[in-house]
């Protein structure tokens, strides 16, 4: 009975020394970094880190609406290299930093240039940074993109920086990408690697009478399989997203001779590239399906015509901004990959195994686009209206009285 006494209080002082954590921290002690900003000046690279305050966010969160201003805090820090850097901010750090919920990168123009893919070989050594971060390019200060908050007082994390995806399924213009997206872009030898670029706007938006600072898409990074890189503003790139597939949804005006007939919700692409050699020369034949709705109709207009002018449009558009890719030697529709797809040993001797780009000013030979356009909002599709003369003509016809 002793023996059996023993053993079991013996047991029980073993369960309460392993049911403690003794490696256990308050989350009150730790700094936890949500976004990573790159810089290269100087030689240095230059590290900016957005910390947040997740105590206002939970507020925000079970409220509705914070009940005090979000917080943000930015740290940095300069060195040789970015572990470097990181160490030179760790010294004015007054609690640890934890690496494990970042969610956004920023990396500056100056730094893509200057050390461009070996940043990302230094940040994904580091086990506490995941794949799936959002990564972008930015010409604007990241100090200042880090600072910016969302409508009604909310959290960084409630903007595009953090999360995206939103935004983009609304308004599918320029598309997020992920960490583990663009180093496979990178790796692969007939894909051009893009980045968004990520700007302020502080011209849209205000609160009351202050000028609100919101981030904005405004623009993409490429890298091209032999080196190039190119940024293309927004401005320039009108027409890139019809041919990226897992667009949601983006605008486009029906317009013909300066009137403006109908304005048009197009998305969800179906996009089949031919590749043909001819030579040393090769050319392609794209066959692009679109759906659209239309949410505006301001003129009367047929409804094939409004289709043959909206496809049309987005030919035009598609061919425009072609044009601008192959302007900076970038492909900027990834068409060479079509080719490598289907015949490995011709993408090899026309693109000099990858040093050059396998497209050229003429190489979309023909570009068939379909648009079909199954919703009209809340009502009905209107035909065009018929000529006085011709509607008393069919009233007659119909009731077979010729009184008007």
């Amino acid at each position: 009975m002793r023996k059996s006494l023993s053993a079991a209080l013996t047991l029980a002082l073993c369960a309460m020394a392993l049911s403690g954590c003794w490696s256990a921290s308050d989350v009150e002690s730790k700094s936890f970094a949500k976004a990573l900003g790159i810089d290269y000046e100087n030689n240095e690279f230059v590290v900016y880190t957005q910390m947040l305050d997740f105590s206002n966010i939970a507020k925000s969160d079970t409220g509705g609406k914070g009940t005090v201003d979000p917080t943000s805090y930015i740290g940095h820090g300069r060195g040789s290299t970015l572990n470097n850097a990181i160490n030179n901010m760790y010294r004015t750090a007054q609690i640890p930093i934890t690496w494990g919920h970042v969610s956004a990168v920023i990396l500056t123009e100056r730094a893509l240039k200057s050390k461009g893919i070996k940043m990302i070989d230094m940040l994904n050594r580091y086990p506490e940074l995941r794949y799936n971060l959002w990564i972008y390019a930015t010409k604007d200060p990241v100090e200042k993109l880090l600072t910016t908050f969302s409508l009604y007082k909310m959290s960084s994390l409630y903007t595009i920086l953090h999360n995206p995806l939103p935004n983009y399924k609304q308004y599918s213009v320029i598309k997020p990408i992920e960490m583990f997206r663009y180093i496979a872009d990178y790796n692969e030898p007939a894909l051009t690697a893009s980045l968004p670029i990520i700007g302020l706007n502080e011209e849209m938006w205000k609160e009351e009478q202050d000028p609100m600072h919101m981030l904005s898409m405004t623009g993409i990074y490429y890298i091209g399989t032999n080196g190039d890189m190119a940024f293309i503003r927004y401005a320039k790139l009108n027409g890139h997203h019809w041919m990226q597939k897992g667009m949601n949804r983006a605008p486009l005006t029906v317009e013909k001779d300066g009137i403006e007939y109908a304005n048009l919700s197009i998305g969800r692409p179906e996009i089949v590239i031919k590749p043909i050699v001819e030579g040393n020369e090769v050319y392609y034949d794209i066959s692009l399906k679109l759906i659209g709705a239309m949410y505006e109709y301001n003129e009367p207009l047929n409804y094939s015509e409004m289709v043959q002018i909206a496809e049309d449009t987005v030919e035009k558009q598609i061919r425009s901004v072609f044009q601008e890719g192959v302007k900076h030697g970038i492909d900027i529709f990834n068409l060479g990959q079509s080719l490598w797809k289907k015949d490995v040993k011709e993408w090899k001797r026309l693109s000099q195994n990858g040093a050059k780009i396998v497209v050229h000013a003429h190489a979309i030979r023909n570009l068939q686009v379909k648009l079909s356009i199954p919703y009209n909002g809340k009502y009905k599709r209107i035909s065009t209206p018929l000529p006085k003369q011709e509607r008393a003509l069919q009233r007659e016809n119909a009731s077979g009285d010729s009184s008007d």
